[in-house]
């Protein structure tokens, strides 16, 4: 009777941490248990590749509320004041998404690339609002990104590519933030 008792406290323990984390899970979480997002089924204007120079280093992967870009498995990524976290560009990461309930994908993309005439200045300009952002070597290139949701909210990225292709990926919701900067490099 002992035994019996234990093993339906224990069953009545693992239920009420399981029904504890289904009910406290974020739909904003990557590995939520609020929505399965399938890559595979088809919505509306979903894009289902990246333009270049994302492609080079980043692909588009699917998670539990949506997609989002990550490094390539043969590129490193890490935010420039950590070495810890994992950068990840959400297609949620905006602070205005945090009421709407998933799934969140990317719709449409737009790339630009800033002139040379213009490129000291617009760096110079990045690296007084961006303290986190301070290249040491030749910015060759960059290019400004436009990314647009499903809740049409937009998401930008700016690109500073290095002489060796390594380089910088700032994320801007609207403003560029120092917390928001990645640096990556091929393996």
């Amino acid at each position: 009777m002992k035994c019996y008792l234990q093993a339906l406290l224990r069953i009545a323990l693992c239920a009420s941490l399981l029904v504890t984390q289904a009910v406290s899970a974020h739909p904003g979480d990557e590995n939520s248990l609020v929505t399965n997002f399938d890559c595979d089924k088809s919505y509306p204007n979903m894009i289902d590749s990246l333009p270049f120079p994302l492609e080079e280093f980043a692909t588009l992967k699917c998670f539990g509320n949506g997609q989002l870009i990550m490094a390539k498995s043969n590129w490193s990524w890490r935010y420039s004041g950590s070495f810890f976290g994992t950068p990840r560009i959400p297609a949620s990461a905006h602070d205005e998404l945090t009421a709407i309930p998933p799934p969140y994908y990317f719709t449409n993309v737009k790339v630009g690339e800033a002139r040379s005439e213009n490129m000291s200045g617009y760096l110079d300009k990045l690296m007084t609002d961006v303290m986190t952002f301070r290249p040491k070597v030749e910015i060759t290139n960059v290019y400004d990104i436009e990314l647009t949701n499903n809740h049409d909210s937009l998401i930008r990225l700016v690109i500073a590519l290095e002489k060796q292709g390594n380089g910088w990926l700032l994320v801007c919701n609207p403003d560029c933030r120092p917390e928001y900067v990645i640096l990556f490099n091929k393996r």
